[in-house]
């Protein structure tokens, strides 16, 4: 956030120097992990504090409740920018000044009531049914997690995942594109930061700018990208959404986005890891499910996930005595606020059981938040469900903060069940079994079960996959990853009948396929540990291409190594395969497998890189064993620090692999012209 040019400090410099000195603090990656001490130094200063750039730090209830609700402090907008601001408009706040953040009255209230079109309160109440499905679809992927591999990212599974899932699903919004709609969340709040860096505003900026670009893409065709169900789309045929204007409409849609992400996900995964803190609290709440509305007040008063605001005075006026001049700033601290003495006595402490108190979590007056209920919700429904399922969940100590003082979340929150990894809920269906685990001491080996389809990777397998080598980091008891397939092969390629199957009756669904393949790949190179293929049996396709992923591969000596996307008219266009294959075995060899689409022996393949070792078909898995169990002796630290400069030698991987792949097989369902030819539906 740009600030107002630095102004001469009105208190003497060795007072000076400990506000920097504690402002230094508050931005550092320790302030930012815990801030609240740094707050209440804040508050022993007084309830408004003057900082080296002229602005106040308001952690008095009552100064920011004042602040907030009252007439006299208005929210930053496009006329404070305008006067104020040190630098060229940017992507990111433009598009802030046309949200309803960024508006003041008289207009505000036009803005603000366009919500209600697309986002009705009643809606929202309406939507528990909906909430309750998300909730346990998270809860049953967290079990499968857990049941696994004994630990999971909390963050990852629902803390982050469930906000998105439930905003798109009300919106109409289309469900494969949660993920780049986490991302551009993340990316966008960065813009209200307290300090942002120069870094982070410019993802800010090209979140902003992406976020046009998609809404745009969907406008383009609402019959095919938006649910024409939902208020969203009825709201944008209104004569209201139009009199808005395209640019703002974008900007409402997408700070509703951003807004039921980043403040949920911070009530979630903070809110949840203070309760499993305080086993005490958590099996009270256990116990009295239907006390859940006020125990989420109590975790929205502790937690403060959004964590200030910041206004500006449009005239001269006065703060706490201290005299205010127009266009000055005021940040109301809302987590200061929250923990105010005069608030609450205990403010430091948890207690789910206390009635709930006026906070300010979700701000006050005319801009508080539009998704507070939707947040309460969500919250409400899940945190009692996660406490039933998994009574004995704890949290593992390597949790990873967010940078944003705007907004305060868990990006990674490891957490394991103690003993069973928890109570399945009725109905919910166990794995089916398309990718086994088993561990021998410090090795892991993943098989691909699936052998009467060849092996071939569809949607649940590539899901499953990815699950196993993302969590790669939370387990350090791993050392080797063997990757192996049951049956007579190794793995016949992508599954092909699904991708096309997809093309014909959903592609929003097909990319996001292609991108979860993508991902995969990144997952099996990203690995802290070694990883070891072990090959037999055909090798084709994407095959090849996940073998090429792993650190090491070794083979039977009759195994058969192809690559025959050009013979079903398809790029080798998966996971970053090409580059992999390239910088592995050279072009020329690659060139020749990809052009030809012959078949390559297990010698040439041994002799070009392809693969590092052979061993007797009968002999396959114990020598792969022993090399497992060899390599496992390497010390963790080392490996990974070795892995991470070998990575930095490769090219680039995936590129834009998915939305290559995702057009060819579009294209190929287009009509053909008469005399042409099918393509084979093989695996590729």
């Amino acid at each position: 956030m740009p600030t107002v040019p630095p102004k001469p400090p009105t208190s003497p410099a060795g007072d000076r120097q400990a506000l920097l000195k504690l402002l230094h603090t508050l931005v550092s990656s320790e302030g930012r992990g815990n801030p609240f001490p740094v707050y209440e130094e804040f508050r022993s200063r007084g309830p408004a504090v003057r900082v080296p750039w002229g602005a106040f730090v308001v952690t008095s209830h009552a100064l920011c409740q004042e602040l907030l609700a009252g007439q006299d402090w208005l929210s930053l907008d496009a006329h404070w920018r305008s006067r104020h601001a040190r630098e060229p408009a940017r992507p990111a706040f433009e598009f802030l000044e046309n949200t309803v953040l960024a508006v003041n009255a008289p207009e505000h209230r036009v803005v603000r009531k366009s919500f209600n079109a697309f986002l009705p309160v009643a809606g929202v109440k309406a939507a528990r049914p909906l909430v309750t499905e998300l909730v346990d679809r998270c809860l049953d992927t967290l079990d499968a997690r857990l049941r696994a591999d004994g630990v999971a990212d909390f963050a990852d599974l629902v803390s982050s995942r469930l906000p998105m899932a439930v905003v798109s699903a009300l919106l109409g919004l289309p469900a494969a594109d949660n993920d780049f709609l986490r991302q551009v969340s993340h990316d966008v709040s960065y813009a209200l930061d307290l300090t942002p860096s120069a870094r982070n505003l410019r993802r800010a900026d090209r979140a902003a700018t992406s976020w046009a670009a998609y809404w745009a893409h969907l406008c383009a065709e609402p019959a095919a990208r938006l649910d024409g169900d939902a208020p969203l789309a009825q709201w944008l045929r209104s004569p209201d959404a139009v009199r808005l204007g395209e640019e703002r409409v974008s900007a409402m849609v997408g700070i509703t986005v951003v807004g039921g992400h980043e403040t949920t996900a911070g009530l979630i995964s903070h809110g949840l890891t203070a309760l499993l803190h305080r086993p005490e609290q958590a099996a009270w709440l256990r116990a009295h499910p239907e006390r859940a509305p006020d125990a989420v007040e109590e975790l929205l008063r502790f937690v403060s996930p959004a964590q200030l605001l910041t206004r500006y005075a449009p005239h001269d006026t006065e703060l706490a005595g201290a005299p205010v001049k127009a266009g000055e700033l005021a940040h109301t601290v809302l987590a200061a606020a929250n923990r105010d003495p005069a608030l609450v006595d205990d403010g430091a402490e948890l207690d789910v059981t206390r009635p709930p108190l006026r906070h300010l979590a979700l701000g006050a007056g005319v801009h508080y938040c539009v998704g507070a209920a939707l947040a309460r919700l969500e919250a409400e429904v899940l945190i009692p469900a996660v406490l039933d399922r998994f009574p004995r969940l704890t949290t593992l100590p390597n949790a990873v903060g967010n940078d944003n003082l705007a907004y305060r979340y868990l990006l990674s929150m490891p957490v394991r069940a103690a003993g069973p990894a928890g109570r399945r809920r009725p109905g919910a269906a166990p794995g089916d079994g398309r990718v086994t685990v088993g561990t021998d001491g410090a090795v892991l080996t993943v098989t691909l079960d699936r052998p009467d389809a060849g092996n071939t990777l569809d949607a649940a397998t590539l899901s499953a996959l990815h699950d196993i080598f993302a969590g790669l980091p939370l387990r350090p008891e791993v050392r080797t990853v063997v990757l192996a397939g049951a049956g007579d092969t190794f793995c016949g390629g992508l599954d092909l009948n699904e991708l096309r199957r997809l093309a014909d009756t959903d592609p929003a669904r097909l990319r996001a396929v292609l991108v979860l393949a993508d991902r995969l790949c990144a997952a099996v190179r990203a690995a802290p540990q070694i990883t070891l293929a072990r090959l037999h049996g055909p090798v084709v396709g994407a095959g090849v291409g996940l073998a090429a992923c792993c650190d090491l591969r070794i083979c039977a000596q009759d195994a058969t190594f192809r690559l025959p996307e050009a013979t079903f008219g398809l790029p080798l266009a998966w996971g970053g395969a090409l580059a992999r294959l390239v910088a592995e075995t050279g072009a020329a060899f690659v060139r020749e497998m990809v052009l030809t689409g012959d078949l390559v022996d297990a010698a040439t393949a041994c002799a070009r890189g392809l693969v590092h070792r052979t061993a007797l078909a009968t002999r396959l898995v114990d020598a792969a064993a022993a090399w497992a169990r060899c390599l496992a002796r390497k010390e963790p630290a080392a490996v990974a620090t070795t892995k991470s400069l070998l990575a930095a030698l490769a090219p680039p991987a995936a590129g834009a692999d998915a939305d290559i792949l995702a057009a060819a097989l579009l294209g190929a369902r287009r009509p053909r012209p008469a005399g042409g030819r099918d393509r084979p539906t093989a695996p590729a």
